[in-house]
């Protein structure tokens, strides 16, 4: 299992529905399989009016194909696990990137893999969205 992130823009051409299931193509799918069991980010790129950061978490439960379109799949999402953040989480900070990943050696940004629109997370990268929306003293996913 692995954390990961799945960008979802609100005017999305794929069959979206953040709180239950996550459509992809094919080749995300190795990616993507990583992530069953575990929890992912949704991401929101700027193209389609969105906002450049993070707006929420859920578990996905299992990965299957799409029975209403050919070479897609679904991350059906765990019943009940999607959380959206209350407080938004852009993909830069002070800090610089939240998603480590991003940042190539010289710090400027990973163009490449930030337009993966199903990408790994490190498990201390995720519990920094966590950490922005809920107190330590809480018990976070």
């Amino acid at each position: 299992m692995a954390k990961g992130i799945f960008t979802h823009r609100p005017n999305s051409v794929y069959d979206d529905f953040p709180e239950a299931q996550y459509q992809f193509p094919k080749r995300y799918l190795n990616r993507a399989r990583a992530f069953e069991g575990d929890w992912i980010a949704y991401y929101e790129p700027r193209r389609g009016g969105g906002r450049l950061g993070y707006n929420a978490i859920a578990k996905v439960q299992e990965i299957i194909p799409d029975p209403s379109a050919e070479d897609m799949f679904l991350a059906i999402i765990e019943a009940g696990s999607f959380l959206p953040l209350e407080v938004f989480v852009p993909f830069q900070d002070e800090v610089g990137f939240v998603e480590s990943d991003l940042r190539k050696p010289d710090g400027s940004l990973n163009s490449g893999l930030m337009q993966w629109a199903v990408r790994p997370i490190s498990e201390q990268d995720f519990f920094r969205h966590c950490q922005r929306n809920w107190p330590l003293t809480r018990t976070v996913p």
